[in-house]
């Protein structure tokens, strides 16, 4: 079974093990040992340096920790979508450079 990468609410991280066909979706909280984790991408399948026009990809200029975006470990927002990426610049009032 494949290890998927967590973050707790105190930013501490764990990878826990789930069949695929089990697997919680990206930003779904989970509950293990009384510890709430939630879950994100893996440093390994979002490079930084992602192109912009490929998605999904961890977002440099947006603030940590943005609401309605999942983080990676370091708490960079991720963004999923073109429309994912629209909704949270409407969201936020933020606008593409």
């Amino acid at each position: 079974m494949p290890m998927y990468p967590f973050v707790n609410e105190s930013g501490g991280t764990a990878e826990f093990f789930y069949s695929m066909s089990e697997a919680p979706s990206i930003g779904v909280t989970v509950e293990v040992d009384g510890c709430r984790w939630t879950r994100v991408v893996s440093d390994f399948t979002v490079d930084p340096g992602t192109n912009r026009y490929q998605y999904p990809y961890v977002s440099n200029a947006l603030p940590r920790k943005l609401e309605g975006c999942p983080t990676n470990a370091q708490g960079k927002p991720i963004i999923m979508s073109r429309r994912h990426e629209r909704n949270i610049a409407a969201k936020h009032g933020y606008a593409k450079d």
